[in-house]
């Protein structure tokens, strides 16, 4: 008989692969912080620049379906591999057009950075059919606790890049120098990607058990997550050791779901089954932890139907 961990080990895969891979479809959150810096760069009145951060989602009716189609054929390794390069590229592409490394032509800059801005939501279509469709078939019975998780984790881990960016380079100004932030979202876009990439089953096993303990200890991580980065975000920002300590402490949460998906942990954190006693009768195990009980032990009208 296949151990637990052996039993879980592509739900795990699957999970924590689109954890991190979905957190590049998150880029579009980090468009206040390089914003201003575009516009003063160039000139755009408020419309254009506008115009950057909104004119892609016109694409969505027509860039999911095809994303989604791309997912089915090729696999989700593949969808997030081509989705990264593209939005990686596209990035680099925004910023060089920004900084005038990369001339424009005839094309104004402006109309030119809302056409990389639609090629980067394409690749955030792609990245998105893997990373948010991969989960249900692994866990079809906690389809709805899973992919909640996926896009809970997409707006946290924006915050913990928006905070980072802060302790590293300060508060964001229109300068130039906050330009570099596409450059650091290029990054995660690529590395997030591919890392998915390598992790990620390309399709389910019915010999797999869905490891709900990874899934009850991630509802707590993100919570903690979200009350870390609530936290940093209204205590002083500037040369305060208490934000640099709560930054450190977001990062560590948001890498934190990466030893758990190892397998062997979770045995430990899963609850305990009842015991017979010598008697016969079953009587429950005094080790169960509470904490780990799920959320519904502390919010009962989640599972409510």
């Amino acid at each position: 008989m296949p151990s637990r961990a052996a039993t879980t080990s592509l739900p795990r895969r699957a999970f924590v692969a689109c954890l991190y891979a979905g957190c590049a479809t998150g880029s579009f959150y980090g468009f206040g912080i390089y914003g201003g810096a575009i516009q003063s760069s160039l000139g755009l009145s408020d419309a254009s620049l506008a115009n950057i951060n909104t004119v892609p989602y016109a694409l969505g009716f027509v860039s999911a379906p095809l994303a989604g189609r791309v997912t089915k054929a090729f696999g989700p390794a593949a969808g997030l591999l081509l989705g990264g390069a593209i939005q990686a590229a596209l990035q680099v592409a925004m910023y060089a057009i920004a900084t005038g490394a990369a001339p424009t032509g005839a094309i104004d800059p402006g109309t030119a950075l809302v056409l990389c801005a639609c090629v980067v939501y394409v690749g955030g279509q792609l990245i998105s059919s893997a990373a948010f469709s991969t989960p249900v078939l692994h866990f079809r019975r906690k389809r709805g606790r899973v992919v909640s998780l996926v896009k809970a984790f997409v707006g946290l881990s924006g915050a913990v890049v928006s905070q980072t960016y802060v302790v590293a380079f300060g508060v964001p100004s229109r300068e130039p120098g906050a330009l570099r932030c596409l450059l650091i979202w290029a990054a995660i876009s690529a590395g997030t990607c591919f890392f998915g990439a390598a992790c990620i089953p390309r399709s389910p096993s019915q010999q797999s058990r869905e490891p709900a303990a990874l899934l009850r200890l991630c509802f707590w991580l993100l919570l903690l997550l979200c009350g870390a980065s609530m936290a940093a975000s209204l205590v002083p920002q500037t040369g305060s050791p208490l934000h640099t300590g709560l930054v450190g402490l977001l990062g560590l949460l948001a890498l934190s779901p990466l030893p758990l998906a190892l397998g062997p942990l979770l045995p430990l954190l899963a609850p305990a089954r009842s015991r017979a006693s010598p008697g016969g009768r079953a009587f429950p195990s005094p080790r169960r932890a509470p904490l780990l009980a799920g959320p519904e032990a502390a919010l009962p009208w989640l599972s409510q139907p």
